[in-house]
């Protein structure tokens, strides 16, 4: 008998994981880099738009968001094992979604910044999950 194989793409606990990956990632790593930029002492609204006007520093962050949600993609990807770019397009897409969120709020954060990130992370997210189709197509 020929095994029929399943025509659903969407993988909940690759993308689960891949979410908490970027995010989790994202706000580790955000808090860390703005803890040894900021040191104990308290820190004044002044003190964070200073932050955002340190273009080195706030590209440091675009970096490293987009590292995690690189790896958050690749992580829903592998997980999946299946419809792999269309499990890290839906890291990308939500991170997208949170981005769109965050410029609406107009949180201070420099338009760049967030058109930047806003049209980067699902090419970032899909680069991930083109790693790991390439990383199951080996294994195989």
């Amino acid at each position: 008998m020929v095994e029929q194989k399943s025509g659903r793409k969407f993988h909940f606990l690759g993308v689960l994981l891949g979410v908490a990956v970027d995010n989790l990632g994202t706000l580790v790593s955000t808090a860390v880099f703005g803890s040894l930029y900021f040191g104990n002492s308290p820190v004044s609204e002044q003190d964070v738009n200073a932050l955002y006007s340190n273009t080195g520093l706030i590209l440091l962050f675009l970096v490293i968001g987009l590292f995690w949600s690189f790896l958050g993609g690749y992580v829903a990807a592998r997980v999946a094992k299946r419809a792999e770019y269309f499990n890290a397009a839906c890291i990308g897409v939500i991170g997208a979604a949170i981005g769109f969120d965050s410029m609406l709020r107009n949180t201070g954060v420099p338009l760049w910044y967030e058109l930047v990130g806003f049209f980067a992370i699902v090419p970032v997210s899909l680069l991930g999950g083109y790693l790991a189709l390439k990383r199951n197509k080996t294994r195989l």
